[in-house]
C-alpha cells in the first residue's frame, strides 16, 4: 500500500503501466514498458503549490510537452526508485523581511530550500533522471564577479516559530541556529546555506528536513563558523534517515569553505531593503519558508 505522505521510497511499477506523482508544482510520469523505462514531466509555477499524489495509475497518457525521455537497461527489472536530493549548489536564502540579532542574542531561524527529484531503476540501482521539482533561479555569491560561485537563489521568511511554518512537498526544511557573539548586532538578510552537505531527514508527519545548523558570528564581520549537528532539531521529534548529502567533508573543511556565511545583499537589491529593520522576532510570515 502507498504512503500518501511520503513521494520518495521504492515503488513497482508492472510493465506496460505508467504511475504518476504530483510533488507540488511537478508531475512525474514513469512509464515501464516491455524494453524500456520513460519518464515525462511537466511543471507548472506555481511555487507554493502543496499538491501531492504519489505513484497513482494513470490511465492518461502524457503527451510531447511533458518531455518524455527513454532508457534501455539490460535487466529490466520492475523495480524503481524515487529518491529526493538536494540542489547542486549552494542555495542563497534572502529573507522577505531583514531583520537585527543584537550582541550576545541567538535565535533560531527555519529555512525552507529547494528539492531535486533522483529516479533509479532495476535491481543495480540505474541513476535514470535527476531535476528540481521546481527551479529556483541563479544568483552570484562573493564579494564581485571574479570572487565568488555560482548558486541558486531562495526566498524565505526566516521563521522563528515552528507552529507557523508551511510545509510543502518539493522543500526540505533546516533549523539554523544562529549565535551573535560579537559586539555589534547581526543583520540578517541574506546568507548560503551549505546544502550540497546536508542530509535529508523524514519527520513522522512525512515531512523532510535536514540536519540542523548552528552558526556562530565571533567578530564583527560577515564571517562566521559553521557546524553541522548530525540530526535534525529535536523539536520535530522523531525522524528517520532518507538520503545522505551530495558532498560529504570533515568538520575543518565545512568550516573553512563557508566561513562566508552572511553576506550583505547586492547595491541593486539596496533599494528594497528597509533602511531600518526589525529585531528579531517580528519576521514577516506571508512569504515562502
Amino acid at each position: 500500500m502507498v504512503d500518501e505522505t511520503r513521494w520518495w521510497g521504492e515503488f513497482t511499477v508492472p510493465k506496460d503501466r505508467v504511475l504518476r506523482w504530483q510533488i507540488g508544482p511537478t508531475t512525474v510520469w514513469i512509464h515501464h514498458t516491455q524494453r524500456d523505462w520513460r519518464i515525462a514531466r511537466r511543471t507548472g509555477t506555481d511555487p507554493f503549490d502543496t499538491r501531492l499524489s504519489v505513484a497513482q495509475p494513470s490511465e492518461v497518457e502524457y503527451d510531447a510537452s511533458a518531455n518524455p525521455a527513454r532508457y534501455a537497461l539490460r535487466e529490466n527489472d520492475d523495480t524503481v526508485r524515487v529518491v529526493p536530493a538536494h540542489a547542486d549548489r549552494p542555495v542563497i536564502v534572502n529573507t522577505a523581511k531583514p531583520f537585527y540579532l543584537p550582541p550576545g542574542e541567538e535565535t533560531t531561524l527555519f529555512i525552507g530550500t529547494p528539492l531535486w527529484i533522483r529516479i533509479l531503476a532495476g535491481r543495480r540501482n540505474v541513476t535514470l533522471e535527476e531535476f528540481p521539482l521546481f527551479r529556483p533561479s541563479d544568483t552570484w555569491f562573493g564579494p564581485n564577479t571574479l570572487t565568488g560561485e555560482l548558486c541558486y537563489a531562495s526566498r524565505t521568511t526566516a521563521r522563528l516559530d515552528l507552529g507557523n511554518l508551511p510545509l510543502r512537498p518539493h522543500r526540505a526544511v533546516s533549523a539554523a541556529r544562529i549565535r551573535n557573539r560579537a559586539t555589534t548586532s547581526l543583520l540578517l538578510e541574506r546568507f548560503k546555506v551549505p546544502v550540497r552537505h546536508l542530509s535529508l531527514f523524514s519527520s513522522a508527519a512525512g515531512h523532510l528536513w535536514t540536519e540542523s545548523l548552528t552558526v556562530e558570528r565571533q567578530e564583527d564581520s560577515e564571517h562566521a563558523s559553521v557546524r553541522l549537528d548530525g540530526k535534525p532539531t529535536r523539536i520535530v521529534g522523531s525522524t528517520t534517515f532518507v538520503s545522505s548529502p551530495r558532498e560529504k567533508v570533515s568538520k575543518g573543511f565545512l568550516l573553512e569553505t563557508f566561513g562566508s556565511f552572511f553576506a550583505k545583499k547586492p547595491e541593486k537589491e539596496d533599494e528594497s531593503v528597509p533602511r531600518k529593520a526589525p529585531v528579531a522576532g517580528d519576521a514577516d510570515s506571508g512569504a515562502d519558508v
